[in-house]
């Protein structure tokens, strides 16, 4: 060692920053593995069949033999939505009676198709809908517009 060497200072060496990342290679092997062995191991069997009741309608609401209840929106935000009964207006109370005989008449009961515009208020659709389920052998199926 020469004499100069011994006039520098001694400065500290840095020291390499640790390594912070974590290496995920055995993760995707183990994950790779459970995939294969649950492909393996499963069974590959088709769907059983399904049992779909018929359509009534088939896409036409005339086709279909069922009782039509429309539910007009309300003119104004005071009154009542209008509501028809195979295109004749009537009160709720009328609405009970006809659909009462009609249940009462038929042996097999009777279906009813309840079609309300948007723009009705919910609480009275459930009214309607609530009057219908009180009435015995009658199935009622809300009808529901195509997006265009």
């Amino acid at each position: 060692m020469s004499v100069e060497d011994d006039d520098v200072p001694y400065k500290r060496k840095k020291q390499p920053e640790p390594d912070t990342e974590i290496d995920i290679t055995p993760m995707i092997d183990v994950t790779f593995q459970l995939l294969i062995f649950f492909m393996v191991t499963s069974t590959m069997q088709g769907n059983p069949p399904a049992e779909i009741p018929k359509s009534l309608s088939g896409g036409s609401i005339e086709m279909a033999k069922v009782i039509n209840v429309v539910i007009r929106a309300p003119v104004n935000n005071k009154t009542d939505p209008i509501i028809e009964i195979e295109k004749v207006p009537v009160t709720l109370e009328e609405l009970r009676i006809k659909l009462a005989e009609a249940a009462g008449s038929s042996a097999k009961g009777i279906d009813v198709m309840l079609m309300a515009d948007r723009t009705v208020p919910n609480r009275f659709t459930g009214e309607i809908e609530s009057l219908i389920g009180e009435i015995e052998g009658i199935t009622y199926h809300f009808a529901v517009q195509d997006r265009r």
